[in-house]
């Protein structure tokens, strides 16, 4: 079974994992979360004069959703067109 590790993480530190959760329905809100996150970042990218900075947040949007896919029970790219929280 996938978990879901709560950690703390202060900057520059390790994290320091506080707990796991085993529910696979709060594991793909936290994916659907994730994903919400990173297409906000991406969003916000594309006021950045970087060309590079904005094409890369683009690409890791792609990537989180490529490996969510692959880590999460029951994800997939159709799960983040569903609310994240219900």
């Amino acid at each position: 079974m996938t978990q879901l590790a709560i950690c703390y993480m202060q900057p520059g530190h390790r994290p320091q994992y506080v707990a796991l959760v085993e529910d696979e329905a709060l594991l793909r809100r936290a994916a659907i979360l994730a994903i919400e996150q990173a297409e906000f970042r991406a969003a916000a990218a594309s006021s950045l004069e970087d060309a590079t900075a904005r094409r890369l947040q683009v690409v890791e949007v792609s990537r989180l959703r490529a490996a969510l896919s692959v880590l999460v029970p029951g994800f997939s790219d159709s799960s983040t067109t569903e609310s994240a929280v219900q």
